[in-house]
């Protein structure tokens, strides 16, 4: 695939709308009721941590790609066989969000289209994007960005200022014991978004300023981290802790009351339009991801048949993983998190640094006696 150069804005406006996503509309988790934004800011603090976890393995390995650096790291043979589980791990999880977003349109938009339409209409979409390239759709980001952007702080002070915003939804705090925080942390808070930076070490190589994203990456993070905490806030205190737990979509759940001036109505319109938005973006990177892992494992299709494959694979993933949301929902919290995530967003990328570092310093060691 050819080489291209992306900007920090445009790392920065992927990153941001990548955690977003779903995230905000159907990702909260409010185990922790009152006590959410708790789990919520430490989680935070660990993506942080992951993000330069990545950051770190990218540069001992000169800033390949993760594809490259499995076989760098790994040799050969287990480096390819690596490469193809990862290919098929992001279709996979680019399904599981298909899914989710076929799901939320079906429920929220369109109640008597199947899914499977819906998913269809979406991989079809992705499909063109691929088509057009990266270097698009970054541009594009940053466009969407400001959009995203605009609209969630709108519906923040929308929220907060609204009557049926009560304070003493928010208390009393710190009811939750350190076991039921770190439960709800890991994994699945650490893994979803933020475990999920591991489909950007794919592009992270591609951004013509490394060190400006080294140093001002933690931005993003807390810039998401600080939406979540906000909305999630908002939440409660409009719908009360108890309710906020049980919805499935609590953020829309919670504008749908919601008035402005007496005349101004409907505001989960724009949740609504941030979660396309949002899941877009989201599948894209996935789907782009796996575009990659293609080229890398060197089948011999042309830029359009790999597009098609990658799409026929995520869309296929999207129709077998689950027959209702309720059994979608316990794959994606229960089954995923421990069996998938944590072993290929953690465990092997910390055997491949480890790998890499141990090799490259034996390449210092080795160049060293060579001059002696």
């Amino acid at each position: 695939m050819a080489q291209v150069k992306l900007s920090f804005l445009q790392i920065f406006s992927i990153m941001l709308l990548f955690l977003l996503g779903s995230t905000i509309v159907v990702g909260l988790n409010f185990n922790l009721q009152q006590d959410t934004w708790i789990g919520l800011l430490i989680t935070s603090f660990l993506g942080v941590g992951v993000l330069y976890f990545y950051f770190i393995m990218l540069s001992i390995g000169n800033w390949g790609n993760l594809y490259e650096l499995l076989e760098d790291g790994f040799g050969k043979i287990v480096g390819k066989s690596l490469q193809i589980v990862y290919t098929l791990y992001f279709c996979y999880i680019g399904g599981r969000v298909l899914k989710d977003f076929a799901f939320f349109t079906s429920k929220m938009l369109f109640e008597d289209i199947s899914p499977w339409i819906i998913s269809f209409s979406f991989i079809s979409t992705i499909g063109y994007i691929l088509y057009l390239g990266i270097e698009s759709f970054a541009r594009g980001t940053q466009i969407l960005l400001f959009v995203v952007i605009t609209q969630i702080l709108m519906l923040l002070l929308t929220g907060y200022f609204s009557n049926a915003f009560l304070v003493k939804n928010l208390g009393p705090l710190f009811q939750h014991s350190g076991s039921a925080i770190v439960n709800t942390v890991f994994p699945t808070g650490i893994t979803f978004p933020y475990g999920e930076l591991i489909a950007l070490t794919i592009l992270f190589p591609l951004a013509d300023h490394k060190s400006k994203l080294k140093t001002y990456g933690w931005l993003v993070i807390l810039v998401v981290g600080g939406l979540l905490i906000a909305a999630a806030e908002m939440i409660v205190g409009i719908l009360h802790p108890k309710l906020a737990e049980i919805y499935v979509f609590p953020f829309i759940k919670a504008l749908e009351g919601l008035d402005f001036l007496g005349f101004l109505e409907h505001f989960e319109l724009f949740a609504v339009l941030i979660n396309l938005i949002g899941g877009c973006i989201k599948i894209f990177v996935f789907a782009y991801a796996a575009l990659v892992g293609i080229s890398k494992i060197r089948i011999k299709n042309k830029k359009n048949q790999s597009i098609i494959l990658v799409c026929c694979l995520t869309y296929a993933c999207s129709l077998i993983l689950s027959g209702n949301l309720i059994e979608h929902l316990y794959i994606g919290l229960k089954v995923v998190p421990i069996y998938l995530h944590v072993p290929l967003q953690f465990i092997i990328p910390f055997i491949l640094t480890m790998l890499l570092l141990i090799k490259k310093s034996g390449n210092k060691a080795h160049h060293v006696s060579d001059i002696q």
